[in-house]
């Protein structure tokens, strides 16, 4: 069924993938209520003090965000690079060459916002180095090995989330950038590291922090954000801990959920709210 699909958005021109998104929006928001309840939940907890009006207008702007990414992302998967490369534009690469070009490897954390997909695509062909992104497979294996060779395609080298560890001690000496998207919520509340983000106490993934201490790591950020031209990003990089041989335990968890939290509040609609990211509780 997915193999059917990306042939036809192989067909599909950009500007008929917004009409179909509008009207995919519209379905999901007005008629089915796709996750609506933990949308707006979402969304009241992490913005008390705005109006009941402003967070159902953010709400609506999320479901345009969401169809817009899914149909961009299906897309992407058969649309030549150079038309990726234009719509996800990378701003300042330099900032992650200039410690590969020194021969060291950093982790380069991100998020589920704007179109992440996209950046996955556009951002190995500008590193002067390897990429490897950790994952979660899906349970279809045959599902998984297609969508991953076309996530790969531009250089891209996927390993499951445990193996990240092995995968860094292997390509020890070797200059690599490790993207890791750090916003979702950890499997185990053991391990989590417990920090501030959007007001509330959250159960945060603890891998940039631990695997950037541990093995010495820069550790980067990425933030990917819509342009005022529809279907248009750019991918911009900024340190978040240079020197992880100073850091305390948690502070590069905390320092990428401030970091995190203030471009989801300049653009709240373009991060994927659908989610149910505060499930986790500490007691």
């Amino acid at each position: 069924m997915l193999q059917i699909a990306l042939q036809f958005f192989r067909l599909v021109p950009f500007g008929a993938l917004y009409v179909l998104s509008d009207a995919l929006a519209f379905l999901l928001y007005k008629i089915i209520g796709y996750r609506k309840k933990v949308i707006l939940d979402n969304l009241r907890r992490s913005f008390p003090e705005k109006s009941e009006a402003d967070t159902r207008k953010i709400a609506r702007a999320t479901y345009q965000n969401l169809t817009d990414v899914t149909l961009e992302t299906l897309k992407s998967f058969s649309a030549p690079y150079a038309e990726i490369e234009r719509r996800g534009l990378c701003l300042n690469p330099e900032l992650v060459n200039q410690y590969l070009d020194r021969g060291q490897s950093v982790i380069l954390t991100g998020s589920h916002l704007g179109n992440w997909e996209y950046s996955g695509l556009t951002m190995p062909p500008q590193f002067h180095g390897a990429t490897v992104t950790a994952y979660k497979p899906l349970t279809n294996k045959g599902m998984d090995a297609y969508i991953n060779q076309a996530r790969s395609r531009t250089g891209m080298e996927l390993v499951a989330m445990d193996e990240v560890f092995k995968a860094i001690r292997k390509r020890s000496g070797e200059p690599t950038v490790f993207i890791l998207l750090a916003d979702q919520s950890p499997s185990s509340r053991k391990s989590a590291h417990w920090v501030e983000f959007l007001g509330q106490d959250t159960a945060s993934l603890p891998g940039a922090d631990v695997l950037g201490r541990k093995f010495g790591l820069p550790v980067l950020y990425y933030r990917v954000v819509r342009t005022t031209r529809r279907g248009f990003y750019e991918i911009e990089f900024t340190e978040l801990c240079a020197d992880p041989s100073t850091a305390a335990e948690i502070d590069i968890t905390r320092a990428f959920a401030r970091r995190l939290e203030t471009d989801i509040r300049q653009q709240p609609e373009q991060w994927l709210w659908s989610h149910k990211r505060w499930k986790m509780r500490r007691d």
